[in-house]
């Protein structure tokens, strides 16, 4: 039989994994160790698990599974043989997920709670905010004029019809942003401003924040929905290319005049049947600590979730903007709702 090469990868990937998890899975409780599952994916994370080793003589054993949905059903899998003592996801929504699959144990300790505002902890303490980023509007201010935008709302005027750039509606920055609306007006409204904006599309969506940025400089759209981040990440950059992108790009922190910005986060959580829970504790506190924080905001342009760490010079310079208070765990609750309007009004 004729195996192609495909097949074959995706075997030898698979065979792979199953054998580093089965590695992890037959190692000692008793070890020193702190086994964590994220999706995220930035370089800054590995510099603060060693220092955090450094410090607590704990190995941090991470797994990287880049989407959310798989790192959850990978823990729903694994069910009370996981290995997982700590899974930290990238937004509410696939927080919300991992909460409604049981996947996390509360767990409250004074340090956590002093470090961790209200809003950003989900219910029953059973995860924490880590790092901010705000849903922010960018666009070209030669096309655009300053103030034509100060809203989330303001995005349905006609004047904007084939002017709006974004991602799909299948990405969960896009399903929290609308379900942050369903907070602030109801079914009937959210539905109408996102039928409006898909209208207002410039183009069928595709790509990441960069991307969106990229096709303003390319005269293919004038505004696009991004997270704050990405937008430092440009205005940092030496790359000349990048320069040009962010050249003529000016950015709006939306409904400052009344609820604030909307607000995701990369979310920390231990596992309902840590076998290292006490490590896992240990480790959720330092990543919201002040070193860390100050680390996090420092190399990955992220708002701290610590209110008396200073922001990064690019961040600071961007300006301070009024972030949305509500709680996080309503912005989950919502996401369900949110996906079925996406998909009603046909963004794609």
């Amino acid at each position: 039989m004729k195996i192609s090469r495909r097949v074959f990868r995706n075997v030898f990937v698979s065979f792979l994994f199953t054998g580093f998890f089965a590695s992890i899975a037959g190692a000692s409780d008793k070890e020193n160790v702190v086994n964590l599952y994220t999706s995220r994916h930035y370089g800054v994370d590995h510099e603060l698990f060693q220092k955090f080793e450094k410090e607590t003589g704990i190995k941090v054993n991470e797994i990287q599974i880049k989407e959310a949905a798989q790192l959850i059903e990978r823990v729903k899998s694994e069910g009370k043989k996981s290995p997982a003592d700590v899974i930290i996801t990238v937004d509410i929504g696939n927080a919300w997920k991992a909460e409604q699959a049981e996947l996390y144990q509360s767990i409250s300790t004074p340090t956590l709670k002093n470090s961790v505002p209200a809003n950003l902890i989900g219910p029953d303490q059973k995860w924490y905010a880590l790092t901010l980023r705000g849903r922010a509007i960018v666009y070209d201010k030669t096309r655009v004029k300053e103030n034509e935008i100060q809203n989330y709302e303001d995005l349905a005027k006609e004047q904007f019809k084939g002017r709006i750039l974004a991602r799909t509606s299948n990405h969960v920055y896009n399903q929290s942003l609308v379900a942050s609306l369903l907070s602030a007006h109801g079914a009937e409204k959210t539905e109408n401003w996102t039928k409006i904006i898909t209208e207002n599309l410039a183009r069928k969506p595709e790509g990441g924040d960069i991307d969106q940025m990229k096709a303003i400089a390319q005269n293919k759209g004038d505004i696009a929905i991004v997270n704050t981040y990405y937008y430092a990440r440009l205005l940092k950059s030496e790359d000349p290319e990048d320069q040009k992108v962010v050249k003529n790009l000016a950015i709006v922190f939306p409904n400052q005049k009344n609820r604030g910005m909307h607000i995701n986060a990369s979310i920390g959580g231990i596992t309902k049947y840590a076998p290292h829970k006490e490590n896992a504790i240990k480790f959720m506190e330092f990543m919201v600590s002040k070193k860390a924080q100050e680390i996090l905001a420092q190399m990955n342009n992220e708002y701290p979730v610590r209110n008396d760490v200073e922001w990064t010079h690019v961040l600071k310079n961007m300006g301070k903007p009024k972030f949305d208070t509500l709680n996080l765990s309503k912005i989950g609750e919502n996401t369900p709702k949110a996906i079925v309007i996406l998909d009603k009004v046909g963004w794609r």
